[in-house]
């Protein structure tokens, strides 16, 4: 068993790994000068601490959180935003088509019941050129493991029936194949389980299951480039995507597939 001192080492090696990925610096100095965006942010992910180091980079952060009071924003942030924005992450309202530079999100695609909804409004309020950097947690490395992969067709359902977060359809399998051993944000089972009936409060439930390939798909049937894909450790799927850019900035088939094989994660490298 590993001991608590053993388990924040490791991390400590995973995230000096990850900050040695060359891709993920050049992804962070993509958002040099941009004003961002981020739903359910500010993250410890993209701070000094994090996986990938975007909040320097940045001129300005807005965040956006769907109610004034949320399960995290009593967190303890980093970085101060400009402004907080409240409202749904699938329905901007009031924000101006091309009004950002980058989109920031992580962690939170797998919450929302209509992620391909989420993805198109996002797309719209980010210019051409612009870029939407995902973090989502992978299915082999999380509490989800037992769950099986959301598959494209049923997330392009979510869109056309445009699912609100109030939809049920997940939770009976998030009930039975949750796996508690794998979530210390869970303090009990009766918690975890009052947290997902009141879905609709909390937005702690995860809707979806993810691979890398499934962002992939998720992403360009929302008409994003993927520019960059990445594995990192525990749990991540990194995904940079460009707004109506470059052609040429587009990862090929035959590149995505040697993201794929060099994955931290066997379900991708099957």
């Amino acid at each position: 068993m590993l001991t608590a001192q053993r388990i924040a080492r490791r991390a400590r090696a995973e995230l000096r790994a990850a900050r040695r990925d060359r891709g993920l610096r050049l992804a962070a100095a993509r958002l040099e000068g941009a004003v961002a965006l981020e739903p359910g942010g500010p993250s410890p992910a993209f701070g000094r601490l994090g996986v990938v180091h975007v909040y320097p980079k940045l001129a300005a952060l807005d965040t956006l959180d769907f109610a004034e009071n949320t399960l995290w924003s009593s967190t303890r942030r980093e970085v101060e935003p400009r402004r907080r924005v409240i409202g749904e992450a699938t329905r901007l309202h009031g924000v101006a088509d091309d009004a950002y530079d980058a989109v920031l999100s992580s962690h939170v695609l797998e919450h929302i019941s209509n992620p391909l909804g989420a993805l198109l409004e996002w797309r719209r309020v980010v210019r051409p050129g612009g870029h939407i950097m995902l973090i989502v947690p992978h299915k082999d490395a999380t509490f989800d493991h037992r769950r099986p992969v959301t598959t494209l067709a049923h997330m392009l359902e979510d869109a056309a029936v445009d699912r609100d977060e109030n939809d049920v359809t997940h939770l009976d399998e998030v009930l039975a194949l949750h796996d508690l051993e794998r979530d210390p944000a869970a303090p009990s089972r009766a918690v975890f389980e009052q947290r997902c009936r009141e879905n609709l409060a909390t937005r702690s439930m995860h809707h979806h299951v993810f691979v890398s390939a499934t962002v992939v798909d998720l992403c360009r049937a929302a008409g994003l480039q993927v520019a960059m894909l990445r594995s990192a450790a525990p749990c991540h799927i990194m995904c940079l995507c460009r707004v109506d850019g470059d052609a040429n900035d587009e990862l090929t088939d035959s590149q995505l597939k040697a993201c794929l094989i060099s994955s931290l994660f066997a379900s991708d490298r099957q």
